[in-house]
Formats: C-alpha cells, sequence, structure tokens
C-alpha cells in the first residue's frame, strides 16, 4: 500500500520499523519480561520490548490476542491486537483492532479490522500495521482517518484516495483539512475537486 494510505499511523509506524529492525538484541526464548511470558522476544537498546505471546495476555489492564506484542520501556503495551474491547477516553476500539499507545496508555492510533463508524463518521479498516489507520487525540476524540467513502463534513465533500484522502479534524470536531470531492468557491477562490483544503477550529478556510 503506498505510504500515504498509512499517514495517520506513520509515527506508530516508524516506532514499529524501530522496534523490529534497529539496535535490536538476538532473539531469546521462552523469556518473561515485565511479567509477560513470551515465546520469543527481545530488546532494543532503549529498553522497547518485541516479542511474540502464545496465549492472550492482560498486560496494563489491556487484553492482547496471542501474536505481536510491542511493550514500552515501563512495561505499558506500544503496540498490540486487542483480544478485548479497547476503552480510551471517548475511542471504544473493537475487538481485533491493532492498537498503538504511548508509554502512559493512552491510545493514538489504530487500525481496525473492518469500516468502522466511530463519532458519526466512517472509517476505513482494513486491518493489521500495515492498514489504513485512524488517529486520535488524547481525550480519544478522531484526529485523522481515511473515510470508507465520500463524507460531507461541515458542508465540504470530502472524498478519498490512496494518496491525499484522508481527513484531518481539530479536536472539536471541525473539519481541518481535506481531499475536496467537488469544487468549492469560497471568498472569492475556486478550488478544484481533487484538491487539498485546510480550515481553522472555526471553520475559516485557510490560505
Amino acid at each position: 500500500m503506498n505510504q500515504r494510505c498509512l499517514r495517520p499511523g506513520a509515527s506508530a509506524l516508524a516506532i514499529v520499523w524501530v522496534l523490529i529492525f534497529a539496535g535490536c538484541s538476538g532473539w531469546e526464548s521462552g523469556r518473561t519480561v515485565y511479567g509477560v511470558p513470551f515465546t520469543r522476544v527481545r530488546t532494543d537498546d532503549h529498553g522497547f520490548v518485541i516479542g511474540v505471546i502464545a496465549e492472550d495476555t492482560v498486560v496494563a489492564g489491556r487484553t492482547c490476542k496471542r501474536g505481536w506484542l510491542h511493550l514500552h520501556p515501563n512495561g505499558t503495551p506500544a503496540a498490540f491486537t486487542a483480544a478485548a474491547p479497547v476503552e480510551s477516553g471517548r475511542l471504544t476500539a473493537p475487538v481485533g483492532t491493532w492498537v498503538f499507545q504511548d508509554d502512559r496508555g493512552t491510545v493514538t492510533v489504530c487500525a481496525f479490522p473492518r469500516d468502522l463508524e466511530i463519532q458519526n463518521h466512517v472509517c476505513r479498516g482494513t486491518g493489521g500495521p500495515k492498514g489504513a489507520q485512524t488517529s486520535f487525540y488524547p481525550d480519544g476524540a478522531l484526529k485523522e482517518f481515511f473515510p470508507a467513502a465520500d463524507t460531507r463534513i461541515d458542508g465540504i465533500l470530502c472524498r478519498p484516495s490512496p494518496l491525499n484522502g484522508w481527513v484531518e479534524l481539530h479536536e472539536n470536531g471541525r473539519l481541518k483539512s481535506g481531499r475536496l470531492g467537488e469544487d468549492l468557491v469560497r471568498d472569492g477562490r475556486r478550488h478544484r475537486a481533487g484538491s487539498r483544503v485546510s480550515f481553522d477550529a472555526n471553520g475559516r478556510l485557510l490560505p
């Protein structure tokens, strides 16, 4: 998938890339780290842990599905597949979601297993860390997502696209930026369908 398709989770993906490929010691088998029994595991020079668990396991209040599990240096899950719904502020992520968290356990990015309505917006879901991703503000408010279909926000028709079709929202829910699904005439200027436009938190079109 084109890198642009992953934009809402780009920083989270960078973390995973570092955990997997950069500065890690060799794999160890059958080791317990932060109380979590891994079948195989390794740790990087900064204390990040990447490993595989054989059973669904509750770690720092999160029920992590068997398979890959990443931990922050303080033992908080950094990335995992949810084996139970994940609550984080206004967000409830369903079972099967690939979840990224900060070191306080706040969800930052999700890759949903299917298209899902979140806070009145249908977010594209394709599953796994390389799928379409959705990001959130610390309180769980929707921040960036790929619409599953054309969607109208604040009267602006936004069209999804693999290249530049993600939608950004302000924390108050107003449209921050999106790819136009139709021509827009505003303040004496015409913006063509397919171009990206940006707005401030009060809905004013930015230059």
